[in-house]
């Protein structure tokens, strides 16, 4: 069994007070109210008042979270540094600093993709707030002391329209959302207004691998956060979240579609550009192969594995991406290991590390690979080589799951 499993369901969307008001309502003594409040104390002294009670939206009844903040009204703002500068002038486990900061971070990309900047010189507006600061650490310092050990979550359902917001009136989801979760699903309903918020789906998008429907799932507690709104069109605006277990099967067999386009007029950079497209827009994998062409042109097979549910994006994306004239598709069955990503703290530095299960077999160094992008990051900062640092976060990564 793999314990200590959340899943989370934003059937009617999600905010970042949403999520902890949930947290709170799984009634566990290991995070309570009076833990949320000391932490705010410590990340912001006297700049926030929490008040939890029981609110209704339609017929389900949650935790309501509000936080009180001066910049209610009129919030700052504040740029990636700035909120570093705050998380990280808290005493708190590195792990718990790393997943708040990367949470900001997929904000500050998405914003930087959407106004044409880059994400150091976005400056946040309701995202910079007090009390977004309070949401998203709180978020992550409560996942650790919960000891959740993987996330799951459904498809969030985004709200249909208009809002608006800093920038002035926006569509949903909004341009952020959009950008954030650009690959994964999302179901564009609910009735007019905004359901998930960037901070709700930058919180989704860094502690949920996919999304997806939890099969074998035993809920141990269960937490419903309500949203300040209550609409009178659509789903009761209220998230819940279980903890519990799940049975953990080593492999499983699947069905995907195989994707195929024969190409001889596109240059490597060309195909490199429609390679990153198709991994955007949720391919499983992507590779070329070399093949010759008529007249004796040299070719390539661009080949990609999607699953059903995004046949049809990865067939415009290909189609907008590439030159070419048709598209094959071959069902296929494909074989896959049950597979988590767990936090390793190295030296002092979280990392993420994928580990695969075999059947009947235990876990080996072939079985674990450190997340790239994070000993890029590592690499940069410390001029170490990434190899090193792979081998160190291997050796500490088994160590963790053998204890």
């Amino acid at each position: 069994m793999n314990s200590n499993v959340l899943y989370i369901e934003p059937f009617a969307g999600m905010a970042g007070d949403m999520f902890l008001a949930a947290l709170l309502d799984l009634d566990d003594p290991r995070f309570t109210i009076e833990d949320l409040r000391a932490l705010a104390t410590r990340l912001v002294p006297g700049e926030a008042r929490l008040t939890v009670e029981t609110a209704w939206r339609g017929n389900l009844s949650g935790k309501l979270l509000t936080v009180e903040t001066p910049e209610s009204e009129h919030a700052p703002h504040r740029g990636v540094k700035d909120i570093e500068n705050i998380v990280r002038g808290v005493d708190l486990p590195e792990r718990v600093i790393e997943r708040a900061l990367a949470v900001f971070r997929r904000i500050a990309n998405a914003e930087g993709h959407v106004h044409g900047c880059s994400p150091d010189e976005v400056h946040f507006h309701e995202v910079g707030a007090v009390d977004t600061i309070v949401d998203v650490v709180g978020a992550a310092y409560a996942l650790d002391q919960l000891q959740v050990t993987h996330v799951e979550s459904s498809v969030p359902l985004t709200g249909t329209g208009t809002v608006r917001c800093a920038h002035g009136e926006m569509p949903v989801p909004t341009p952020a959302v959009a950008e954030i979760l650009r690959g994964r699903a999302m179901l564009v309903a609910g009735g007019n207004g905004e359901r998930l918020t960037p901070t709700g789906a930058a919180i989704l998008a860094e502690i949920a691998p996919e999304f997806g429907t939890l099969h074998e799932f035993t809920p141990t507690r269960i937490g419903y956060g309500a949203g300040h709104r209550d609409p009178k069109t659509g789903p009761p605006n209220i998230l819940r979240v279980q903890l519990g277990s799940v049975a953990s099967a080593a492999t499983r067999r699947t069905t995907v579609w195989l994707a195929e386009v024969n190409l001889d007029d596109m240059t490597g950079e060309e195909l490199a550009f429609a390679s990153e497209q198709l991994f955007a827009v949720g391919a499983l994998d992507v590779w070329t192969s070399p093949i010759g062409m008529k007249k004796g042109r040299p070719g390539v097979v661009l080949s990609a594995l999607v699953r059903h549910d995004r046949r049809e994006v990865l067939e415009t994306a290909l189609l907008e991406s590439t030159s070419t004239l048709g598209i094959r598709w071959r069902e296929m069955e494909r074989t896959e290991c049950a597979r988590e990503v767990v936090e390793v703290v190295v030296e002092g530095r979280m990392v993420r590390v994928k580990v695969r299960t075999r059947p009947n077999a235990s876990v080996t160094e072939r079985d674990v690979s450190p997340e790239h992008d994070d000993l890029a990051a590592w690499a940069r900062e410390s001029s170490r080589s990434i190899r090193e640092l792979e081998r160190a976060t291997v050796v500490a990564a088994l160590a963790q799951l053998r204890r």
